[in-house]
């Protein structure tokens, strides 16, 4: 995961994403942090997830809901594209 040099914020990004993880295991999936700072944090799908049919389904409500509680301040949660670099 990137570093945006904000212990709180990184503690709290890494809660999120722990309990994110232990979510979407369970069905073989995985999601890495691909950027983030206090505005946007851009996630990548792998395992299961990466072509999973509701995957956006998952990232509205499951994964963005989970952000929120950790890190209100963060307005974007977007998947991370390969257009996006």
């Amino acid at each position: 995961m990137p570093a945006s040099g904000n212990k709180d914020f990184e503690q709290r990004l890494q809660k999120a994403v722990e309990e994110i993880r232990a979510f979407i295991r369970q069905d073989g999936g995985d999601l890495r942090v691909v950027r983030y700072n206090e505005d946007e944090i851009v996630v990548q799908f792998l395992g299961n997830c990466m072509h999973c049919s509701i995957k956006a389904l998952t990232l509205n409500t499951g994964i963005k809901a989970i952000f929120k509680k950790y890190l209100p301040e963060v307005k974007h949660i977007k998947e991370y594209t390969h257009e996006q670099h």
